[in-house]
């Protein structure tokens, strides 16, 4: 029999884990034919359907993701026309709800697995009955819906083994696991249907993390819920990643209200860089909190965040959820000046989306999209204007705060003045920036703008000095600067931004009303990497 598992991903950097761990679990005498035919959600359909019929599957499987469920179905709506007798096999977060008008809309689909797909692959292959394998949905020869709940969850002895062979040396990074389950029961999240927590042995994390170096593979993204869910093993893993692999980077979600002393003491041993830590707090506010059913306190949250975001040695990412339960314009404005105290090295803000089976999908009052991505469009507490700023807000994080050569005038004008943010959104909406993408060079020119227009000498001198250390050229553009023909620099500088260095290969001067500024290039080109810039100031 031949087995394809089509995997359809966000981009060529992503590979599916499902695959091999599948195939293994479900066939480890290998008695069956598999293939895998990936792609991503932008490639056409055609070079999809020519791949998948070389294969020429009996079986074909797929797991459905928010992302990539749009494109996933377009190809298997074609493929089942061109072999009509092919058996579809569906899983994934997608159908952990009712599943019932998915199989009705598309009959096709031969079997929707809810949960983990080990266990029912496994008895799928092995030619069980259908009415006796849990998690399996189906139509029957009758027309009837059988539902057969959640499939059983795998043994990790039995599914540790698969992982070996989980790593493509040709992408730039991995993903890997080192626990399953979530100890939240956050009512948004699907990870909340998955309570049980099983961890992988120590020695196999240090086993599949030497191969992983072997392969000269750099960057590790562990895809635990909690990665701080226990925090002695925790504190193991974070000296085996410091001691036994310093050349590899790891990406990793921690709960701030769970980080205990010793998770402190442990990272802050890390070499620099080693660690990206990202933080799913979601919100400031208690109240909501409690609505979605998120465990731990809220002092603990912004303390132990604001200690991570301290530390200088690790990156912090972290997340906020626009349109939860509760929350308001005003109060998603109050978790930025929140977070922008804090210094995160990331922010991301993204609006809810309403997922199939999670608690939050049976609350009338939160009003979403019927398809993918499920995105919230009104609640009690917002309207879908409000949601609209919100999700500009985002476009503006990613535009000035996670743009780092901006990011620290923008950091800078945010905290000096609590309606700057909000202030400039209404400016950028009035100049229409938010109906097309903005280039680099763009979001200079718009945030200049609005400096001018407010006055802002101070802030305008730091967006110069931050024009020329993100490489731009220092004789045109928005600040053109003359060369400096001296043998030294004023006496008394206040180095503003950059890198002081040495050897200079050019110096250039700028006069602003309120301030001098001087620029020095090291050797080299002056939009290089390599290239070291230090702007300076003096005042008027």
């Amino acid at each position: 029999m031949n087995i394809t598992f089509l995997s359809v991903n966000s981009s060529f950097s992503h590979t599916s884990m499902a695959y091999h761990i599948l195939k293994g679990y479900s066939d480890p005498e290998e008695e069956h034919n598999w293939q895998m035919v990936e792609c991503t959600i932008n490639e056409k359909v055609e070079r999809v359907l020519r791949q998948l019929a070389k294969t020429e599957p009996d079986w074909l499987l797929a797991s459905c993701y928010i992302f990539s469920v749009k494109e996933l179905f377009e190809i298997l709506r074609r493929y089942v026309l061109i072999k009509p007798d092919v058996k579809v096999i569906l899983g994934g977060p997608e159908l952990l709800g009712n599943n019932e008008e998915l199989l009705r809309e598309y009959p096709w689909i031969t079997l929707a697995v809810r949960g983990e797909g080990e266990v029912p692959l496994k008895r799928v292959v092995a030619g069980e009955r259908y009415d006796r394998i849990r998690g399996l949905c189906w139509i029957d020869e009758e027309d009837r819906y059988r539902d057969n709940g959640t499939a059983d969850l795998a043994d990790m002895e039995e599914v540790i083994p698969h992982y070996n062979k989980l790593f493509d040396t040709e992408r730039p990074f991995v993903q890997y696991e080192t626990s399953r389950g979530c100890p939240n029961r956050c009512t948004f999240c699907t990870s909340s249907l998955d309570p049980i927590l099983r961890y992988i042995p120590l020695e196999e994390v240090r086993f599949h993390l030497q191969r992983i170096q072997r392969a000269g593979i750099k960057e590790v993204r562990i895809l635990d819920r909690t990665f701080n869910s226990k925090n002695s093993r925790l504190v193991e893993l974070l000296t085996m990643f410091r001691e036994e692999f310093p050349g590899l980077r790891f990406h990793c979600e921690v709960d701030p209200a769970f980080i205990q002393e010793s998770f402190f003491e442990a990272l802050e041993l890390a070499p620099p860089g080693q660690m990206h830590i990202e933080t799913g707090l979601q919100t400031f506010s208690e109240d909501t909190y409690e609505i979605v059913q998120r465990i731990g306190p809220m002092d603990r949250t912004v303390s132990g965040l604001t200690r991570i975001c301290a530390m200088k040695n690790v990156e912090v990412h972290a997340d906020l959820i626009g349109g939860l339960p509760g929350c308001t314009v005003e109060s998603h404005y109050e978790d930025l000046m929140t977070l922008f105290k804090m210094e995160p090295h990331e922010i991301q803000l993204e609006n809810l989306k309403i997922l199939p089976g999670t608690p939050l999908a049976k609350r009338p009052e939160l009003v979403h999209s019927p398809t993918a991505p499920y995105e919230v469009l009104r609640t009690e507490t917002m309207s879908f204007d409000d949601l609209c700023a919100v999700s500009n807000w985002s476009k503006m994080l990613d535009w000035f705060y996670n743009y780092l050569p901006i990011q620290k005038v923008f950091l800078h004008c945010c905290n000096s003045e609590y309606e700057f943010f909000s202030n400039l959104y209404e400016f950028l909406d009035s100049e229409g920036a938010f109906e097309k993408p903005l280039s680099a060079k763009k979001r200079f020119e718009l945030l200049y703008d609005y400096l001018i227009k407010i006055d802002d000498q101070e802030h305008i001198a730091m967006l110069a000095a931050a024009w020329y250390v993100a490489g731009f050229s220092p004789e045109r553009g928005l600040f053109p600067a003359t060369l400096y023909r001296e043998d030294e620099f004023p006496d008394d500088l206040e180095l503003l931004l950059g890198t002081v260095h040495d050897k200079w290969h050019k110096r250039f001067e700028i006069q602003l009303p309120k301030n001098n500024l001087y620029i020095s290039y090291s050797k080299g080109m002056i939009n290089s990497a390599d290239t070291a810039i230090a702007v300076w100031r003096s005042f008027n």
